[in-house]
């Protein structure tokens, strides 16, 4: 099957898991659950939602068990950039294309939608059905993803980008707060995925790990790639009251050796996908993936 057409699927399918669970939640007029559904479907790629179902594929993991996996995993990314755009943290005001949560509906609102997603992922994770995975998998999983948006995680990163602004910082620097801030929650979309398959292998998970971290850094390089394209437009329509110079491989490296960095960990991923197939495991789909991430993101 054409991988665009399978990417369709994917997207297609996680919409509906999101859709149907925000709909079950009470006080549907609130604007709690507006600012919800309107961060939530405001365009994301789901291209972490793809690499639950891509690794799931991997390793024969029913479908219904991913989407419980993939729903808990979008209501992370979706609380956590509602957060970042917070005027308090990067105070964007558009994301996506579309005005930020906390300005359509006031910064009180996105503040609590923000939890209120957060929160929803570790009760859609710790409630679901999900056939055949056990009580000490569930447990492995929550642990996993709790960890990885925590103080050792996620959190730890957006400070250290935080405290980046007010200092200049070494690539070294730079790859922590990228390894904390955003890869870690792709490795968690991967390692969920195969939390739950009846395989237990450090070899095996170091593997994956390589593989989704290289791509997670490879991510936000690319954002950051981005963001200076958006700021040139912003700039040329003279709205650059908001945009906060930060440390980044294009502004330390410039957009060239950027790049070239991305390709290099794009390289690293597809490695650490043939020492996978090399233990006889069918990695199609995750390699398809990779490459339509590469060509998305050009």
């Amino acid at each position: 099957m054409n991988f665009v057409r399978l990417y369709k699927i994917y997207s297609n399918r996680i919409n509906n898991k999101l859709f149907f669970t925000l709909n079950k939640l009470p006080f549907q007029n609130s604007n709690l659950i507006k600012a919800m559904k309107y961060s939530i479907f405001s365009g994301s790629k789901r291209l972490r939602s793809c690499l639950v179902y891509a690794t799931g594929k991997t390793f024969n993991i029913n479908l219904i068990a991913l989407d419980v996996i993939a729903t808990a995993i979008e209501c992370i990314h979706s609380y956590s950039l509602i957060h970042d755009d917070l005027p308090c943290m990067d105070n964007d005001l558009f994301r996506r294309g579309k005005i930020s949560c906390h300005v359509k509906y006031g910064e009180n609102i996105a503040l609590l939608a923000g939890d209120a997603l957060q929160s929803l992922a570790f009760n859609v994770l710790s409630d679901s059905f999900m056939p055949d995975i056990s009580d000490s998998k569930r447990i492995k999983m929550i642990s996993e993803l709790s960890s990885s948006i925590g103080a050792s995680g996620m959190c730890i990163g957006q400070m250290l980008d935080l405290e980046s602004e007010k200092k200049e910082v070494v690539l070294s620097e730079l790859d922590s707060i990228n390894l904390y801030k955003t890869a870690f929650l792709i490795r968690s979309a991967v390692r969920l995925a195969y939390f739950s398959s009846n395989y237990l292998s450090e070899s095996i998970l170091s593997t994956l790990d390589c593989f989704s971290i290289s791509i997670g850094l490879a991510f936000q390089i690319q954002d950051d790639i981005l963001d200076i394209k958006n700021d040139i437009i912003r700039i040329s329509n003279k709205d650059s009251n908001n945009i906060v110079q930060k440390n980044t491989y294009p502004s330390i490296m410039g957009l060239d050796q950027s790049k070239k960095k991305i390709q290099q960990l794009y390289k690293k991923s597809f490695l650490a996908l043939n020492n996978l197939q090399k233990k006889d495991f069918d990695t199609n789909i995750l390699r398809k993936l990779t490459q339509f991430i590469i060509k998305f993101n050009k």
